[in-house]
């Protein structure tokens, strides 16, 4: 029990992010750097795509289709 509340504590007082990945989707999704050159797009691409991984993952470890469940995530600003 002073585990959950010394967590609520914290989570008012330092602010809380979503869970189950939706932050690092959503930072995904405002990455809007573009390379100069074709390596600099693919890494630009590697880093996006590892930021959709962890909700993918979820999504696709409770049988959700993980491209469906992302698009719901995004349009979703809450």
């Amino acid at each position: 029990v002073d585990d959950a509340l010394n967590a609520t504590r914290a989570a008012v007082e330092e602010g809380i992010v979503a869970g189950g990945g939706v932050a690092l989707l959503r930072a995904s999704a405002n990455i809007k750097a573009t390379g100069v050159n074709a390596d600099q797009a693919a890494g630009i691409n590697i880093v996006r795509r590892a930021l959709q991984a962890p909700a993918r993952q979820i999504a696709a470890n409770a049988g959700a289709e993980a491209s469906i469940v992302a698009g719901k995530i995004l349009e979703n600003k809450g």
